[in-house]
């Protein structure tokens, strides 16, 4: 088994924070926190939760999930000699990290804040040291969840910036090896597998989480019903063309048998010859329209197995949140 040594990316090193002002912590009803050093901004119907704290920081500590299995073995790819992961923020967006231990803290996109429901220009910041020794100031915001595979830790301090980068406050809370051969990384837990309570914050969340996949299920139902039935109307469609077609054919060869002289290839009418053609284009009209709708069928057999698989990934989500 051959190991190979981990790429340091772009190494942030985050220093204690500079406190500057309070900030304030709220969670919506999507179940995402919010973070503002100015208490006017905060939604009416949510300043009697907000919590108070410093900025700079998590006021939870990362842990480990509950679902966390002692030993979790994932698949990577490699680019040129970066280590890449697919991961999940929040139970519900995909993305994929590069791998780098040299950085202090996890980094996500404004991209991916934005689509989290996370304003970037909101949150507080933290600075830290980039690897040309540039002290970076960066948004900060904490994930309710942040998983690596069945690897997956609550409670994430990441910072916002302009790539993503899987750092030592997730990759901490494991044992790590990396097999470059098979390319497999193994993540073993460094704790007893203690089973921690979660927090109310995080239980809300995955609520709602489970909620919306429920909904998203149902309307992935819809849309393979919609699309079987259109299905059984093509294939009625065609039914009816192949009927058409049978007859056209019976009449063409019923024609060319009552207008051929016996023996003789020489028509007794001069006007069946314009007759046949125009069989003959009606018959070349129908095999287009079900050749179309035979296309139309298949297309519509590849959708539905797409959101058979849209289907069942949202299950499998599911049963990992509960």
């Amino acid at each position: 088994m051959k190991y190979i040594p981990l790429l340091f990316l772009l190494c942030i090193f985050f220093p204690p924070p500079v406190i500057s002002s309070q900030y304030y912590k709220w969670v919506d009803e999507r179940g995402n926190v919010h973070f503002t050093d100015n208490p006017a901004t905060i939604p009416s119907q949510y300043r009697e939760k907000v919590s108070e704290s410093r900025y700079g920081g998590a006021k939870e500590p990362a842990t480990l999930s509950q679902t966390t299995p002692q030993r979790v073995v994932v698949h990577f790819k490699r680019e040129d000699n970066a280590i890449l992961l697919n991961a999940l923020l929040n139970w519900k967006l995909p993305v994929l990290f590069h791998l780098d231990t040299g950085a202090t803290n996890t980094m996500i996109t404004r991209g991916d804040a934005v689509s989290l429901g996370i304003d970037p220009d909101r949150m507080p910041t933290m600075k830290g040291y980039i690897a040309d020794g540039s002290l970076v100031e960066f948004p900060t915001t904490v994930l309710s969840s942040l998983s690596v595979g069945d690897a997956e830790v609550d409670n994430v301090e990441v910072a916002i910036g302009t790539t993503r980068l899987l750092g030592m406050n997730f990759l901490n809370k494991f044992h790590m090896n990396i097999d470059a051969e098979s390319g497999q990384l193994t993540l073993e837990r460094r704790d007893a597998v203690v089973r921690e309570e979660e927090s109310p914050e995080v239980r809300e969340e995955k609520t709602h989480t489970i909620a919306e996949l429920e909904n998203s299920i149902e309307q992935v139902a819809i849309a393979i019903r919609a699309r079987e039935t259109m299905v059984a109307q093509v294939a009625s469609e065609i039914k009816l063309h192949e009927e058409k077609r049978a007859k056209v054919e019976s009449i063409i060869r019923e024609t060319k048998t009552g207008t051929h002289f016996e023996g003789s290839d020489i028509s007794s009418d001069s006007g069946t010859t314009k007759k046949l053609e125009k069989l003959d284009e009606t018959l070349e009209r129908i095999n287009r329209q079900i050749s179309l709708r035979k296309d139309q069928i298949e297309m519509q057999h590849h959708e539905i197995e797409q959101l058979k698989a849209r289907q069942y990934s949202y299950q499998r989500l599911i049963e990992k949140l509960r």
